[in-house]
C-alpha cells in the first residue's frame, strides 16, 4: 500500500491498528469491568473483615477477662474445698471424740455417784486419817491396822460418822503418782513403808 500511496498506506496502517485496537477492547474491556467489580468486592470483604477483627478483639477482651474472673472464682473453690475438708475432718474427730466420751459417760456418772457418796463419808475418813498421822507413828504395822480398823472405826460407827467401809489409808493419804515417785527414788514399795 505503501507503493500506491503514502497516505493511503498511513490510513490503512491507522484502520488496522483500529481494528487491533477493538480487538483488544473487545477482550480487556469485560476484565476491566471483572477487575473493578472483584476490587469493590474486595474493598467490601476488607471492611468486613475490619469490623470482624474489631468483634475479635472485643470477644478476646471478654475472654480475658472472663478467664481472669474464672481463676478468681477457682481460686476461692480451692480455698472453700479446703475449709471444707478441714471442717469435715474436724467433725469426724469430734464425733470420734463424742462417741468415745459417751463410753465414759457412764464412769463418769458412776464416778461421780461414789464422789457423792465420798463426800458425805468424808468426815469420818478425815478423822481416822488424821488419828493415825497423829497417834500411830510409833506403833508396828499390826497394830496400827487394830487401831484403825477395830477401834477407830468401830468407834465412829457407834457414834455414827459417816465414813467409807472400804478405807484406805494409802489412798487417802498419797497418790497412785506419789507412789510411783518414790519407788523410782529407791523407797521401798510395800503396804507399810508407803
Amino acid at each position: 500500500m505503501r507503493g500506491k500511496s503514502i497516505a493511503a498506506a498511513g490510513l490503512f496502517k491507522w484502520g488496522a491498528a483500529t481494528d487491533k485496537y477493538y480487538d483488544i477492547f473487545r477482550m480487556v474491556e469485560p476484565k476491566k469491568k471483572l477487575a473493578e467489580e472483584m476490587q469493590k468486592q474486595k474493598e467490601k470483604a476488607e471492611a468486613e473483615l475490619a469490623v470482624t477483627l474489631a468483634n475479635l478483639h472485643e470477644v478476646e477482651e471478654q475472654l480475658k477477662e472472663l478467664n481472669a474472673e474464672q481463676k478468681i472464682k477457682q481460686d476461692e473453690l480451692d480455698i472453700l474445698l479446703k475449709r471444707q475438708a478441714e471442717m469435715a475432718r474436724k467433725l469426724n474427730a469430734a464425733s470420734k471424740l463424742i462417741t468415745g466420751l459417751g463410753s465414759e459417760q457412764k464412769r463418769w456418772t458412776a464416778q461421780n455417784e461414789e464422789n457423792k457418796l465420798d463426800k458425805v463419808k468424808l468426815v469420818g475418813d478425815c478423822l481416822t486419817a488424821s488419828a493415825f498421822l497423829s497417834y500411830s507413828g510409833p506403833f508396828n504395822f499390826v497394830l496400827r491396822q487394830k487401831m484403825i480398823f477395830e477401834h477407830w472405826k468401830q468407834d465412829l460407827v457407834e457414834k455414827e460418822i459417816p465414813n467409807k467401809d472400804t478405807f484406805s489409808l494409802q489412798n487417802f493419804l498419797s497418790s497412785d503418782v506419789e507412789v510411783s515417785r518414790w519407788a523410782s527414788e529407791g523407797l521401798p514399795s510395800d503396804e507399810l513403808s508407803i
